[in-house]
């Protein structure tokens, strides 16, 4: 049996083993806690040191040129597509310009396929005018018979009339084919007798009766208020009344004037014969004449 001293000794030691068996047992390292954390610091800051070092020359060039050929393809795709773009614009701008000049050519000749219409419809619409003044020829409208004389009144009427403007003529001659009267027109009174048409048989006495009106002696009472014009067109008519400025200088200054064709004005003048057929000519015929002071295009 060992003394007690020594037996004390004997177990401090057992239990140190055991302590240490566990320790090991229990996945533990026989080197102690603070040598391992230096360890794991040390390796740390060698793979810091390792990433943070600076990039050698060689692989700074491989990056600067791998992103030089990454943008050097992008401009190139860029590039492409930007021409393609502009070839389609080229192309499509080409087939405009060609539809634009089409379209002109085609203007330019619309145009003047209207004119040449237009000039052909004038003449056309001037020949049918004349037919229709030509078929009206025989033709008078008298103006200011009183409404109380009827229909089958008018014939007599106007033999009475006619008698007086023309006292040689026998009845034969004064033969009436036809007279009655026209509708009236929207913007006169309704105290305004209607306008009677009449047609004479022979065309020189009916010639006879409208010089006789104009430059006859006056009718009596009853027929004082009667005027004799002749039927003509309603193209007629309105191409006439544009010569109205010129007509009221001309009856102004007492200068005899006759109608021609197509619409003109005949003016025998100092042993010459002056035809105007549009109002400028007129107005400066009429200036040198001493009829107008002075002629300014725009105020006619």
């Amino acid at each position: 049996m060992a003394p007690p001293k020594a037996q004390r000794q004997l177990e401090g030691t057992r239990t140190s083993r055991s302590e240490k068996g566990r320790k090991i047992q229990d996945g533990g390292s026989p080197i102690s806690g603070s040598s391992l954390s230096g360890l794991d610091l040390e390796e740390q800051d060698a793979d810091l040191l390792s990433n943070t070092s600076p990039a050698s020359e060689r692989a700074m060039h491989d990056m600067l040129q791998g992103l030089r050929t990454t943008l050097q393809a992008d401009f190139k795709e860029a590039l492409q597509e930007l021409r393609h773009d502009v070839q389609d614009l080229g192309e499509r701008t080409d087939n405009l310009e060609t539809k634009s000049d089409d379209i002109c050519l085609a203007h330019n000749d619309l145009v003047d396929r209207h004119q040449n219409l237009q000039i052909a419809h004038d003449a056309l619409a001037t020949k049918v005018a004349d037919l229709e003044d030509r078929s009206r020829r025989n033709n008078m409208r008298i103006r200011g018979v009183p409404e109380a004389v009827g229909l089958a009144d008018l014939p007599a009427y106007l033999m009475e009339v006619f008698q007086l403007l023309l006292p040689s003529a026998s009845l034969q001659d004064l033969l009436l084919d036809r007279a009655h009267r026209l509708p009236k027109a929207k913007h006169l009174s309704p105290d305004v007798p209607r306008d009677v048409i009449v047609r004479v048989h022979f065309y020189h006495i009916k010639e006879s009766l409208m010089s006789a009106a104009r430059k006859g002696p006056a009718l009596p009472t009853p027929y004082a208020n009667l005027l004799l014009f002749a039927d003509l067109s309603a193209m007629t008519l309105a191409k006439r009344r544009e010569f109205l400025p010129l007509t009221k200088l001309l009856r102004n200054h007492e200068v005899a004037y006759r109608w021609g064709f197509p619409t003109k004005l005949l003016i025998w003048r100092e042993g010459r014969l002056h035809a105007i057929t549009n109002i400028p000519s007129g107005m400066l015929l009429l200036q040198e004449w001493g009829f107008v002071k002075e002629y300014t295009p725009l105020a006619w």
